[in-house]
C-alpha cells in the first residue's frame, strides 16, 4: 500500500482519470502497476531518477512504440511522459512462462516464430540507432574501468570479435529476458525501450541464455525461427556467450552512474558464473 500511495502522489498531474490498483514489478529503474487509465485497464511505468544514458533510452522509446503500432496490436500507448518517467499502456492479459512451460517443443518453435515475425518488420526509411553505439556508450561511460575489471574485458573484446560491421542488420527487440516474454495462446513481448537495428542472432542468444537452453531445446527454438536451419550455429553460441557479459556491463554501468553498489546488483554472483567463460 504504501508503494501505491507514494506512486499515486506522482501521477496527480496526469491529465486523466487513472485508479493505482496494484504493484506488478519493480526493478532497479522503474515500478511497475496495475492500473485504469480513462477506465481502460491498463499498465503504468514510473520511473526512478535515471543517469544521461538510460534517459536517451528512454527518449528513443516513444518513437519506436509509435513506430510499432501499426506494426504489432500489443503496443497501444495511452500515456507518455519523458520529464516525468510516466508510461501508461493498454493492459494485454497475458502470464509469465514458466520454465519448464517454455521447453515444450510446440512453445520453443512458437517462440521462435514470434521472434522472426520481429525480425521481419520492415524498417523502410525510419530512423533506427543502431546497437554497436548503445555499446559504444558502455564502453565510454566505463572507459576508466576497462583495464582494471577483467570481466569488462573480456565482453568488449568478445563483442569486437563479432565481427558487427558485416552482420546482416534487422529490427531487433534485445531484452528478451523473463520478464518481458509473456504467453496467451501465443507469445508476445512487452518492453521495447531498447529496441534498435541489431544482428538477428542477438534476440535468439538472449532467449538460450535466459532460459540456459540446451542443444536440444536449442534445435526447437531455431527450427520455429527458421524451417532451413540456415544459422550459423557458432556465432550464435558467440553471440549467447556475449549476452552474459553485456549484462555484467549494463550493471556496472548502472553502478558508475547511480548510487547502486555491487552488493545490491548481485556483481559477486555475476563474477562466479562469468569465471566458467574461457
Amino acid at each position: 500500500m504504501k508503494l501505491v500511495r507514494k506512486v499515486e502522489k506522482k501521477v496527480l498531474s496526469i491529465d486523466g482519470k487513472i485508479k493505482i490498483i496494484s504493484p506488478l514489478k519493480i526493478d532497479f529503474i522503474s515500478e511497475i502497476f496495475l492500473c485504469t487509465f480513462n477506465d481502460i485497464k491498463s499498465v503504468i511505468r514510473v520511473d526512478f531518477d535515471l543517469p544521461n544514458w538510460l534517459q536517451n533510452q528512454r527518449s528513443s522509446e516513444l518513437y519506436i512504440l509509435n513506430f510499432l503500432k501499426d506494426k504489432r496490436q500489443d503496443q497501444n500507448v495511452l500515456y507518455y511522459d519523458l520529464d516525468s518517467g510516466i508510461l501508461i499502456r493498454e493492459f494485454h492479459e497475458g502470464k509469465k512462462i514458466l520454465d519448464d512451460e517454455i521447453r515444450k517443443k510446440e512453445n520453443l518453435i512458437s517462440l521462435g516464430d514470434e521472434i522472426k515475425k520481429v525480425h521481419e518488420i520492415e524498417t523502410e526509411n525510419f530512423a533506427l540507432n543502431d546497437f554497436k553505439s548503445v555499446v559504444e556508450n558502455y564502453r565510454l561511460i566505463l572507459k576508466n574501468k576497462i583495464k582494471n575489471d577483467h570481466y569488462l574485458d573480456q565482453g568488449f573484446k568478445i563483442f569486437d570479435s563479432l565481427s558487427y560491421e558485416n552482420e546482416f542488420k534487422i529490427f531487433s527487440h534485445n531484452d528478451l529476458t523473463l520478464g518481458n516474454i509473456l504467453w496467451n495462446k501465443k507469445c508476445f513481448f512487452i518492453d521495447w525501450e531498447y529496441a534498435s537495428m541489431n544482428s538477428p542472432y542477438f534476440d535468439l542468444a538472449s532467449i538460450i541464455s535466459s532460459y540456459n537452453l540446451n542443444d536440444k531445446e536449442i534445435v526447437h527454438l531455431l527450427g520455429g525461427y527458421n524451417k532451413n536451419n540456415c544459422l550459423d550455429i557458432e556465432k550464435l553460441r558467440n553471440w549467447t556467450k556475449f549476452t552474459y557479459f553485456l549484462d555484467y556491463i549494463w550493471k556496472i554501468c548502472l553502478i558508475e552512474t547511480t548510487k547502486y553498489d555491487e552488493k545490491t546488483l548481485n556483481i559477486s554472483f555475476l563474477k562466479k558464473n562469468l569465471s566458467t567463460f574461457k
